[in-house]
């Protein structure tokens, strides 16, 4: 219906234009211009009815043109996910430092001494020294006099010999020493340092720090996930 309705405004507009033009040339032509204005009148008034009859068609076509419509607006994109930060493995290990811990505890120190002791005795009783003894007492009293005086004097010398002689061995086993040597041993406390730990310094991820460990890390890394320390 609106195809139409243009096509016959179009068509309607072209022929009142070509009734002008054609009237336009014959009054030029034509050498008596009474009746060129009197042939282009009745041209005109018949072609003012189809401007009218156009002219609320024209309307009708413009008045029908849908309005404009307003543009959606588009959504804005998503903004992307920041990229997951990507950790080291490993740890590298900067410098080991030990912890050192001071304390006493008791500890037996011995040395050795010299000492000096009797011989150990095999005639505890002085038998030995009491039979010679006797026996040069008895000697010599037997020198002396005679008769019954001299048996008399010989059993006075022989107990006096005995009794000289045990006292002779006495004297002589206490002065028999001997020289040896004997640990002594007394307990003292003593200043100990021990180490109870280890503080690893590391470097990870750019950054470094410090972890206190109980034992001295094996190697020059420490194993990482997730930019911290697997220990």
């Amino acid at each position: 219906m609106k195809q139409s309705v243009l096509i016959a405004s179009v068509l309607g507009g072209g022929i009142a234009l070509g009734a002008v033009g054609v009237a336009g040339i014959q009054a030029m032509k034509s050498s008596k211009p009474e009746t060129a204005v009197v042939a282009s009148a009745p041209l005109a008034q018949a072609s003012a009815p189809a401007i009218q009859a156009l002219a609320p068609s024209a309307a009708s076509s413009t008045l029908a043109q849908p309005a404009p419509q307003a543009s959606t607006p588009v959504a804005a994109a998503a903004p992307k996910p920041a990229p997951k930060p990507v950790h080291a493995t490993h740890a590298r290990i900067l410098g080991v430092t030990p912890i050192r811990e001071a304390g006493t505890e008791p500890k037996q120190v011995c040395h050795q001494e010299q000492v000096v002791h009797q011989a150990p005795v095999q005639d505890q009783n002085r038998i030995a020294g009491s039979v010679i003894g006797g026996v040069v007492g008895g000697l010599l009293g037997n020198q002396v006099g005679g008769g019954n005086g001299k048996k008399a004097a010989t059993v006075i010398g022989a107990l006096a010999g005995g009794y000289a002689g045990n006292q002779v061995q006495e004297g002589m086993q206490q002065r028999d020493q001997v020289t040896g040597t004997r640990t002594i041993c007394n307990t003292e406390e003593t200043k100990t340092e021990k180490i109870v730990g280890y503080n690893v310094r590391y470097s990870l991820d750019g950054k470094t720090g410090t972890v206190r460990m109980d034992e001295k890390p094996k190697g020059k890394t420490l194993p990482a996930k997730d930019g911290k320390l697997l220990i």
